[in-house]
């Protein structure tokens, strides 16, 4: 899932990504685009629901910073 936060003339981008892994946890990885570290965060969970529920947790976190869902235009 990607957010995007628009202020003044720059546009900062946050990623937020869930995989499962070949040893059954699920592995969660966020980072943020411009202007930021370009190291990702990478988070190891036993469960599917543990890891949904961090992701949710940081999404949500973001959110009240400001950023905002990425909408894909159609053509």
């Amino acid at each position: 899932m990607t957010l995007v936060r628009k202020k003044n003339r720059t546009v900062r981008y946050y990623q937020v990504s869930l995989y499962p892994t070949l040893f059954d946890d699920f592995l969660l990885v966020h980072h943020c685009g411009t202007r930021c570290s370009r190291r990702s965060k990478k988070s190891y969970f036993k469960t599917k629901k543990e890891a949904l529920i961090n992701s949710l947790n940081i999404i949500s976190a973001k959110k009240e910073e400001g950023f905002e869902l990425l909408r894909k235009h159609s053509a």
